[in-house]
């Protein structure tokens, strides 16, 4: 494999590891020829460019030396803004936002990006910092002339490594964005993310040693990344971001954490873009909290409560501070 082959036009797709030989790990690359991302989530993205003729004929495959020479030889947009929330609390929809202000490309959980944050067992730090830039560096490319500012929507267990990613980016302004307990557990028993399946994350990850209770499981996994969360507002200068207060909190407060003043071209667009489902793109906007809520039964709220709950309100002192 040459590592020193132009990758232009590629962005890493996967990381496939060696464990016998951690630098023998092998990166699989997906041809992409779209100006930007517009799909929900960037694996969605990635399952779309596999029918490409391009992917389905060719594979293109380096080891990680050779993903840390392409971002030697062609640096990426540097991140403007990252995204850290506790999940099913608006952050597709803020990303959604950001994604139409001008020059932006937005990242949103991309799997190469968590699957070297999640590689702390296999990497000495320096190393897992080096090749963290540098995968987001091949996946930040810029795709399109004036396309100058890179977002990235983490996914919600990577809080639990916010000093990580603040090492590798120490002065990138970051959110971390979050919702009402009791609305954001009703979202996850109804359709579980791998965090809140027992076995699926190490549970050591969020300080659980044993839980029978798959519902009160899913309610410590979210009550640890609330905890994650007030710890990174403590450590570095985070913006605290309630979900009722998008979507215009997207165009004030974040943009200018961001350091982004939008242009009155710019404010119909994100406008336009809130009245649509953040994850259906061609259905409208339904407001659900109220439901959520009532939908909810005791055992539900109870767990909301005794898990969630006081980090919630902790992280709303320090909103409202």
């Amino acid at each position: 494999m040459d590592e020193v082959t132009p990758l232009d036009g590629w962005l890493p797709g996967r990381i496939f590891w060696d464990d016998a030989d951690v630098e023998a790990s092998v990166v699989e690359w997906i041809w992409c020829d779209s100006p930007r991302f517009t799909e929900a989530f960037l694996d969605d993205t990635f399952t779309r460019l596999m029918r490409h003729p391009a992917n389905t004929l060719f594979r293109r495959r380096t080891t990680l030396a050779g993903l840390e020479a392409w971002a030697k030889r062609s640096p990426g947009i540097p991140p403007t803004g990252f995204i850290f929330h506790v999940s099913r609390c608006g952050s597709t929809l803020l990303g959604r936002l950001l994604g139409e202000l001008d020059g932006a490309l937005i990242l949103s959980e991309p799997g190469p990006v968590d699957s070297l944050i999640r590689a702390g067992e296999r990497l000495d730090r320096e190393r897992q910092i080096t090749l963290l830039r540098a995968v987001v560096s091949a996946l930040g490319q810029a795709r399109a002339p004036g396309q100058d500012r890179l977002f990235l929507k983490m996914d919600a267990w990577n809080t639990l490594h916010h000093g990580l990613i603040r090492e590798a980016y120490p002065t990138t302004p970051w959110v971390f964005l979050y919702r009402d307990p009791v609305e954001v557990l009703v979202s996850a028993l109804n359709q579980r993310g791998v965090h809140t399946v027992p076995g699926l994350l190490p549970g050591r990850l969020f300080g659980i040693e044993a839980e029978p209770d798959p519902d009160a499981y899913a309610a410590r996994v979210l009550g640890a990344i609330y905890e994650a969360g007030i710890e990174a507002l403590a450590a570095s200068p985070g913006l605290p971001v309630n979900y009722a207060d998008l979507p215009g909190a997207a165009w004030e407060a974040v943009a200018g954490h961001f350091g982004i003043t939008p242009t009155p071209e710019e404010i119909p667009r994100l406008t336009a873009q809130s009245g649509r489902d953040a994850k259906r793109g061609n259905q409208p906007f339904t407001a659900d909290s109220a439901a959520k809520r009532n939908a909810a039964p005791d055992a539900l709220k109870a767990l909301a409560e005794r898990w969630m709950r006081p980090a919630h309100d902790r992280l709303e002192a320090l909103r409202t501070a």
